[in-house]
């Protein structure tokens, strides 16, 4: 009988780590962290690596691969995930050492023999790891990537990972419809809510860019660097925007990885465009002209907890002209939270008189789309929610219960959950 453990991601949203186990090995798929109050690193229950057949890297946010390094320190299980996803956790990773180096177990040594040993795979490419089977299908969550159908005795275990059912400037939908599996362990940060239609948000967003830089401001766009800098990037190209677009932060970097793996992207010649036309700050000369005329700024980091980002909002929160516009999850605590909540950043708590919105550019899935997605899989007896706190798993598991007809467990950290 195989059986999973949830190392970590249960009740919670991030430090993704989901063990499944087999005639006494393991799989370990994930193995991120989150991050406290202090933005100290938070890591998942532990593993040993001489027990795991194989590691699986779903795709590079820090919250998936955060810890995986530490596995890497003396034993090194073979390592599995898209040629993208391998090349933007080696950029998150190194960055992530620079600064937090003092509280991780590892260093940029452990990262490079971790990655420099691993295997790319593609789409629907089997491997065979001891007891265990798997494969990665396309998440449609970034670009690279991807969730695991593994195969353990006679039962099939579908770990989705985070994903998304919708078409973005980036990427297709995931690709789960007639997928054959006993149990899936799901996704659930939405799962008491649902996002507005993906064209609204985007039509909203633009024309609100528009109102400010058409008025003689410019407009800070906060963000992600990895996908949600180049989704707005790719949807500017697409608009035509005439006015000037600066990009600042590992956006430039992680655009020019997506641009070396361009097969992943839905519709590259856009990003292609905007890497071309919009203007890369290269320097503090840049950095300081950037701001001074009507146009865009995306720059890192999404919550404006420092990096290029927090640096414009010093210089552009107190001219009403400017816009601050949020693209992302603020969590409790950050600049971004507070600028939404109370109008005002820092310890100091300045006051923002830029003009001030949030638009929901989410790559996870919302209720609606957990629903469709579980009703495309064939076979399922049972759901694991994962990756998501109690209320939302509450909320989506009698939506599930009660449309679907399926049992739904929702484990917590150290849960095991065993598999018929």
């Amino acid at each position: 009988m195989a059986r999973i453990r949830i190392l970590g991601s249960g009740r919670e949203v991030g430090r993704a780590a989901i063990l499944v186990e087999s005639d006494g090995r393991g799989l370990l798929l994930d193995y991120g962290v989150n991050f406290d109050e202090m933005d100290n690193p938070v890591f998942p229950g532990h593993v040993r690596p001489r027990d795991l057949e194989a590691v699986v890297l779903t795709h590079s946010h820090l919250d998936h691969i955060g810890a995986a390094p530490g596995l890497y320190v003396s034993i090194a299980p073979p390592l599995y995930g898209t040629p993208l996803t391998l090349d933007v956790s080696r950029l998150l990773l190194y960055d992530m050492i620079k600064l937090n180096g003092p509280m991780l177990p590892y260093d940029e040594y452990s990262v490079d023999e971790m990655l420099g040993g691993a295997t790319s795979l593609g789409y629907g490419e089997e491997v065979e790891a001891g007891p265990f089977r798997f494969k990665l299908l396309d998440s449609g969550h970034i670009p690279g990537s991807a969730s695991v159908l593994v195969e353990a005795r006679d039962s099939r275990i579908l770990y989705t990972s985070d994903l998304n059912n919708i078409h973005t400037k980036l990427v297709g939908p995931a690709k789960l419809e007639g997928v054959k599996a006993d149990v899936v362990i799901i996704e659930s940060t939405y799962g008491d809510s649902n996002h507005p239609p993906r064209e609204e948000t985007e039509d909203r967003f633009y024309g609100s860019i528009r109102e400010v830089v058409e008025a003689g401001g410019t407009v800070l766009v906060p963000s992600f660097s990895v996908s949600r800098g180049q989704e707005l990037m790719a949807l500017l190209a697409e608009r035509g925007f005439e006015y000037p677009v600066w990009i600042d932060g590992m956006i430039r970097q992680v655009t020019e990885l997506y641009l070396a793996h361009s097969g992943y992207l839905a519709r590259p010649s856009l990003l292609e465009e905007a890497a071309m036309e919009f203007r890369m700050v290269r320097g503090w000369q840049d950095r300081r002209r950037a701001y001074k005329k009507p146009g865009v700024i995306i720059a890192s980091s999404g919550m404006v907890k420092g990096g290029p980002s927090l640096y414009y909002l010093k210089k552009m929160a107190t001219n009403e002209r400017n816009g601050v516009f949020l693209v992302s999850y603020q969590a409790p605590g950050t600049n971004g939270r507070m600028i939404i909540e109370k109008g005002v950043y820092g310890e100091e708590e300045i006051p923002v008189k830029a003009r001030v919105e949030w638009f929901d550019f989410s790559s996870h899935i919302d209720q609606r789309g957990v629903l469709e997605v579980l009703r495309g899989i064939i076979g399922v007896s049972k759901v694991v929610l994962v990756h998501g706190d109690p209320e939302a798993q509450e909320a989506l598991r009698a939506r599930i219960e009660e449309e679907l007809g399926l049992p739904v467990e929702t484990p917590g950290p150290g849960d095991t959950v065993e598999v018929e």
